[in-house]
C-alpha cells in the first residue's frame, strides 16, 4: 500500500482499482469532491493543506456509500485514507484519492460493490473501476444509475449485464435511431425491410467483432463525424428515391452499417471490455443492439402504418419525407459538432 500512496496523484478522476488478495480487497478510489455530502456543496477543491480538516468526515462518509461484500455479507474496513491526488497543485484539487483495505471472514466467492459516490460536475456520473484477482482482470463503467455490481461475474451475469448495455446504448443513441430512422422510412414493404435491417445487422456485427477481438481499430475522431455523415447519405438519398433503387440502397446501408460497428465498439471500450468473458461481453452487447433495434422499429412501423390509416393519403404521403428532412438537418448539425473538436 505504501508504493500506492507515494504514486498517489498518478490515480486520475473518475477511476477505481480493486485488487482482491486472499480474504481482503484493496480498494483506490479518486472520488469527485461534488459527491461527498459531507461538504455541503461548500468546498468545490481542497488542497493538501485544507484537506486534514475535513479527512474524517470523508473517510466516514466514503465507507458508508463504498461497500464491498461477499454477497450479502459486508466486509470490515479496516483502514480508509483519504489523500489529496497533487499536493504539489497550490489551487488544490477537485477529487480525493481513497485507500481502504476491507477484510472477510474468508475469501469472497461473490464480491459485490454497493456505491451511490458520484459527483455533479460534468462526466462525474460515471467512473472506471479496475478489478484483479488471480490474474483475472476486468473493468466496469460504474454510473449514477447503477448502485450495485458484481465483480468476476460468471459467463452468463455478464452476457444479461452487456444485453442490457446494447439495448440502453440503441434507445438513448440519438445517431444510431436517425440513421435506422431513414433506412425505415425510404420505401414500404417487409421484403425491403427486412432486406436494409438484416444487411444493417450483419454488416455492422463484423466490424463489431473484429473491433473486439482487436483486429480493427479506427479512431473514434474519425468513426463519430462518418456516422453522422451516413445519416446525411441516407436522407438525401431518400429525398432523391427516384435515382436510386433498393438494391442499391441496401448495398449502401451495408457500407454504413460497417461504420456503425466501429462506432457500437468504441461504446463498448468506453464501458470495458472483460478479457476472461470477451465472447459473452459481444454476444450479449450485440443481441441487445439487435433487440433495442427491433423495438425502435415497431415503433416506427406502428406509427407509419397508423398515419397511413387515419391521415389522407396526400397528407401520410409527406411522413417519410418530413422524417429525412429531420434526420438530414439533424446529421449536419451532428457532423459539425463531432468534427470541429476534431480540427
Amino acid at each position: 500500500m505504501f508504493p500506492a500512496v507515494s504514486a498517489a496523484h498518478l490515480l486520475p478522476a473518475q477511476t477505481a482499482t480493486v485488487h482482491l488478495v486472499g480474504d481482503s480487497a484493496y480498494v483506490v478510489v479518486a472520488a469527485p469532491l461534488s459527491g461527498f455530502a459531507s461538504l455541503g456543496g461548500a468546498v468545490s477543491t481542497l488542497t493538501a493543506e485544507q484537506l486534514p480538516a475535513h479527512r474524517d468526515a470523508l473517510a466516514q462518509e466514503f465507507q458508508q456509500r463504498w461497500q464491498l461484500s461477499d454477497g450479502t455479507v459486508p466486509g470490515r474496513a479496516l483502514f480508509t485514507w483519504v489523500l489529496n491526488p497533487d499536493p504539489t497543485v497550490r489551487q488544490g484539487s477537485d477529487y480525493v484519492v481513497v485507500m481502504q483495505r476491507v477484510m472477510f471472514a474468508k475469501p469472497p466467492e461473490h464480491l459485490r460493490l454497493h456505491t451511490d459516490l458520484f459527483g455533479h460536475g460534468a462526466g462525474q456520473d460515471r467512473m472506471t473501476l479496475r478489478a484483479s484477482h488471480d490474474g483475472q482482470a476486468q473493468i466496469i463503467v460504474l454510473s449514477a444509475s447503477n448502485s450495485s455490481y458484481e465483480l468476476f461475474p460468471a459467463p452468463w451475469n455478464t452476457f444479461i449485464a452487456f444485453l442490457r448495455v446494447g439495448v440502453e446504448h440503441i434507445l438513448l443513441g440519438a445517431d444510431h435511431l436517425l440513421f435506422l430512422l431513414t433506412i425505415v422510412t425510404a420505401a414500404a414493404g417487409w421484403r425491403y425491410w427486412i432486406g436494409v435491417i438484416s444487411s444493417f445487422t450483419v454488416a455492422h456485427s463484423i466490424t463489431l467483432s473484429l473491433a473486439v477481438f482487436g483486429i480493427v481499430h479506427v479512431a473514434p475522431a474519425i468513426v463519430e463525424p462518418a456516422i453522422a455523415a451516413s445519416i446525411v447519405l441516407m436522407a438525401v438519398a431518400n429525398l432523391i428515391r427516384a435515382s436510386v433503387n433498393n438494391r442499391a440502397r441496401i448495398a449502401v446501408v451495408f457500407a454504413c452499417g460497417l461504420l456503425h460497428g466501429l462506432g457500437f465498439a468504441s461504446a463498448l471500450s468506453e464501458v470495458g471490455v472483460d478479457a476472461s468473458h470477451r465472447l459473452a461481453t459481444l454476444a450479449g452487447f450485440n443481441l441487445g443492439v439487435e433487440i433495442g433495434q427491433f423495438v425502435f422499429l415497431g415503433a416506427v412501423l406502428c406509427v407509419l402504418m397508423a398515419a397511413r390509416q387515419l391521415l389522407p393519403p396526400r397528407l401520410g404521403a409527406l411522413g417519410p419525407r418530413a422524417a429525412s428532412w429531420t434526420a438530414a438537418a439533424a446529421g449536419v448539425l451532428l457532423f459539425c459538432q463531432r468534427l470541429l473538436p476534431a480540427l
